[in-house]
């Protein structure tokens, strides 16, 4: 029986989880992992005042009361012992080179005219001007990366800037596979279809753990269970794929059914109507039909929340945007529709649960009222895809 979309997030968000896994990893590893821990900064950056031009550092006030100054010394980034700034002094300083005590103004090399050790300043300055203030850009103790954040390689220079070297990530196990004697294992040679769903969903979820390819289950209900049994028993989240309908053949429901139980067996929304939920042995089953758009959709729907639940971080995103162009919805239930996003536009693609083509063009999916016309520039919620 297939349920309102709302009863079934309703399911999820009551379901019964147990805490995950966490891995503390260096920070080449975390790169493409989810932060399992508030990162929080261990030290001001810059750690000091600093140059943020090539110049003279100075005293602002001394300019004041004379028209030249005297340069005393040159400072470097790698300068360590700073000097005290004596009246009427200005040190040469690099991009970068801390300044010295007292100094709190810098004056560009190209506004400057340098006679001898005499410096006059030619052009534009003001107090602070040029000068990077100590914690201006993160300040010790403050939030640095909060958790449920996918790590990058932008994320590293200020990691390594604030000499944190390892990071606690998630480090859920996830065992995936597929039905159908029609479905040719992934890595496998044969006559059959490829399994072109699976190793997707492998790629996808190594950055919330590890996963495990655990190939395809035959067509009878014995294989299936057999299935179920090893993943359920040595993984903490599984994904079936495909033999998710009413068919003959489709098995998976019914040994959820019999093993453990199943939460629902589907809902009221086209696209995502066969994605059920279940578990055996404690462990969640996410049931995603054979179609591609079908089977991303119906992860990003009940799979991101099952995740959310189970690490207690809010792993989807979801934005407000405006639609590129109109849309009537002539199916017999709420369809879910690809958008790609353009600025505060979101443009509906070519409607269909197996179109690999566009969901390559895909930002997210909304999810739209039946027999209902959505005029151009109205606005929707938008779930951005991983």
């Amino acid at each position: 029986m297939l349920i309102p979309i709302d009863e079934a997030r309703s399911l999820i968000e009551n379901m019964s989880v147990s805490p995950v896994r966490r891995a503390r990893l260096d920070l080449m590893s975390a790169v493409g992992k989810v932060l399992a821990e508030d990162v929080i900064a261990l030290r001001d950056t810059p750690e000091r005042d600093i140059s943020a031009m090539d110049g003279f550092a100075f005293r602002f006030s001394d300019l004041q009361e004379m028209k030249e100054l005297r340069i005393v010394g040159k400072l470097f980034p790698s300068t360590r012992e700073l000097p005290t700034l004596g009246r009427g002094e200005a040190y040469y300083i690099t991009t970068g080179a801390p300044l010295p005590v007292g100094a709190d103004t810098v004056a560009r090399a190209e506004f400057t005219r340098v006679v001898g050790n005499t410096l006059t300043i030619n052009g534009p300055v003001s107090r602070g001007k040029d000068v990077r203030q100590r914690g201006e850009d993160v300040k010790a103790g403050e939030l640095l990366i909060p958790r449920g954040t996918y790590l990058t390689p932008y994320h590293l220079p200020i990691l390594l800037q604030q000499r944190i070297n390892e990071v606690e990530v998630l480090d859920i196990s996830f065992c995936i596979f597929g039905n159908g004697d029609e479905i040719v294992p992934w890595g496998s040679e044969g006559d059959g279809i490829p399994d072109s769903i699976g190793p997707a969903f492998m790629k996808l979820l190594e950055r919330f753990g590890r996963t495990h390819y655990q190939g395809i289950a035959r067509d009878n209900l014995d294989d299936v269970k057999k299935m179920i049994s090893k993943c359920a028993g040595g993984f903490d989240f599984v994904l079936s794929i495909g033999g998710s309908s009413v068919g003959e053949r489709d098995f998976v429901k019914r040994a959820i059914s019999e093993m453990g139980k199943l939460l629902f067996e589907g809902v009221s929304t086209n696209v995502i109507k066969r994605g059920a939920v279940g578990i055996v042995s404690g462990k969640p089953i996410l049931v995603l039909p054979g179609q591609i758009v079908s089977a991303v959709t119906t992860f990003h729907e009940h799979g991101l929340h099952i995740l959310t639940r189970m690490t207690g971080m809010e792993l989807r995103e979801y934005v407000k945007c405006r639609l590129g162009s109109e849309v009537t919805v002539d199916h017999k239930m709420d369809s879910t529709y690809l958008v790609k996003l353009d600025g505060d536009r979101a443009f509906p693609l070519r409607w269909g649960v197996g179109l690999y083509s566009e969901l390559g063009k895909a930002s997210g999916f909304t999810i739209l009222r039946r027999g209902t016309t959505y005029r151009e520039g109205e606005e929707i919620v938008v779930q951005r895809f991983l």
